[in-house]
């Protein structure tokens, strides 16, 4: 097969023998989980003997949602897909439904844009400013601990690494089923793809930069998936299908074999309605297709830490952590956005005030770069102060909190988020219109929420449209990329099999829909909304 060519999917019926994990859930289910409310009550205790039946009785009543992430994929590309008649079982979804273009959270990778749709939080928010972020509160005397890359070993640490208080899809809704996803803590029937031999394999495709060998890894999770999907129907089921993602990188985001790996959701979103039917439970399945990211084209790489070591700087970055003494860590994710860490020796973050008599001219060469689209620094807790090269200065000011949030758009010099001039007590859906005709999709929710979180960098690089900031070590040479708030990087597609109440806005109000579709109530305060109601 040629290298840009990929295969259809196979998802035949699996026997007993290939189906290893099945023989762990009954195991799996008896693990006690407490989930904590915002307040550090214990709201719900899981109840271990009830889940040993691995499966509900009532297989034709219940309502079931499958949750497929559709990893990378452009709005605008599987518009052009459901239109050429290319995939049936999606056509059908959206026959029903509606396909619905909405924002993802900041940074737009894989890893943190899961988060919004798992937890109905934004990833900062939960603990999770990036693909790759610096822990300043670990006391460590070396700083690979320290240095959090998820693209690597470090996405052991994912569930452990976000906010206990916070709980997740899996910890609501029992019984519970992840499939290749990043974030599955509580999945009650456990997260298929994650054990050490599928780490392995998957890592060893990974690394290698052979993306067709990563799918063929990811076809094997699928119908591990799906054989537990049959035996256990889980109210909840969460699939991701990363493929689209991965070989956008390397062939690009609208290539002929990215069209063909989107196939791949069309033909897992087949599979489980055949389940279902021959089941005698497809009346209550319902499924939705969600994007995490977008993507654009680039042809300009820049070398961010090459560049900051040449200013006389001890950096330290993915993957050499070695660095002794470090003045500066960054951390590049998607590869279009970059925390960058000044003194991480501190133990907590300062805010940009404390920091400017020592790095304004560091942060003022960084804005003179061809590759910088934006900066962005907090100045306290409420309030972030917003760069572009040429368009100028504003501050972003958020007032309150929760779901009684107002934002004020403050221009200084110039309008640098293309906002029109200044703007004031905007509510979260004023906010989300207010960047309908941006290049910056959402800036004034997503900036506000990530950079004055405690684990961000103290500068956040956005990169300029065409560039990324991470030219060495990509087992791929990229020419299509993410993480960035351009809009191209933030758009993501929302495919529902049903009519929605209030407009679909952000990949946060995934989460509390989801809870409204399957019953299921709950005081978490959401940072999104259900569109259900």
């Amino acid at each position: 097969m040629p290298a840009n060519e990929a295969g259809p999917i196979v998802l035949a019926e699996q026997n007993d023998r290939s189906c290893s994990a099945c023989a762990r859930v009954a195991a799996e289910a008896f693990l006690p989980v407490a989930v904590r409310s915002h307040d550090g009550r214990f709201f719900a205790i899981r109840s271990t003997w009830k889940l040993a039946g691995l499966m509900s009785d009532d297989a034709t009543v219940t309502t079931r949602l499958l949750l497929v992430v559709a990893d990378g994929v452009r709005p605008d590309v599987l518009t052009e897909e459901l239109d050429r008649g290319n995939l049936p079982a999606m056509a059908r979804l959206r026959e029903k439904g509606g396909l619905h273009t909405i924002s993802t959270s900041f940074p737009s990778v894989t890893g943190p844009a899961y988060a919004p749709f798992v937890m109905g939080r934004h990833p900062a928010s939960v603990g999770m400013p990036g693909l790759r972020w610096f822990d300043r509160a670990r006391s460590l005397p070396w700083s690979y601990a320290q240095a959090r890359s998820y693209s690597g070993i470090d996405i052991w640490h994912v569930d452990g690494d976000l906010d206990p208080r916070s709980p997740t899809l899996y910890d609501l809704v029992q019984p519970s089923l992840a499939g290749l996803m990043m974030i599955a803590r509580g999945a009650t029937h456990g997260r298929v793809g994650r054990g050490i031999g599928w780490s392995l394999r998957a890592g060893w495709a990974h690394f290698r930069g052979d993306v067709h060998a990563w799918r063929r890894v990811e076809q094997a999770a699928v119908r591990e998936f799906f054989c537990r999907f049959t035996r256990t129907r889980p109210t909840l089921s969460m699939l991701g299908i990363l493929s689209p993602d991965k070989l956008s990188h390397a062939f690009g985001s609208d290539s002929a074999v990215v069209r063909t790996a989107i196939g791949d959701v069309d033909a897992a979103i087949a599979r489980a309605q055949a389940i279902a039917a021959a089941g005698g439970w497809a009346d209550g399945l319902r499924i939705w297709v969600v994007g995490d990211h977008g993507h654009a084209d680039v042809s300009e790489h820049d070398d961010l830490h090459s560049w900051l070591s040449g200013r006389g700087h001890q950096v330290l970055a993915h993957p050499k952590l070695g660095t002794r003494g470090p003045d500066i860590a960054l951390m590049v994710g998607g590869n279009a956005m970059g925390h960058v860490y000044l003194e991480p020796a501190r133990r907590s973050r300062a805010w940009w005030p404390a920091l400017t008599t020592r790095w304004q001219s560091t942060l003022e060469a960084m804005l003179e770069r061809p590759s910088t689209g934006l900066l962005a620094v907090a100045m306290r807790a409420d309030t972030v102060r917003v760069f572009h090269q040429h368009d100028g200065v504003a501050d972003i000011v958020r007032s309150h909190k929760g779901h009684d949030a107002r934002w004020c758009y403050q221009p200084i010099d110039g309008d640098p988020l293309h906002l029109g001039g200044r703007l004031s007590d905007l509510d979260a859906n004023d906010a989300w219109r207010a960047g309908g005709a941006s290049p910056y999709a959402d800036a004034l929710v997503q900036l506000s929420t990530l950079v004055p979180s405690p684990r961000a960098g103290d500068i956040v690089v956005s990169a300029a449209r065409g560039w990324d900031l991470r030219a060495r070590y990509e087992p791929t040479p990229h020419v299509s990329t993410h993480g960035a708030l351009l809009r191209e990087q933030m758009l993501v597609p929302l495919l529902l099999d049903g009519p929605v109440t209030r407009v679909p806005q952000r990949t946060t109000d995934v989460a509390p829909s989801a809870l409204d579709l399957l019953g299921v109530t709950s005081d978490i305060p959401f940072d999104g909304r259900s569109f259900l109601r």
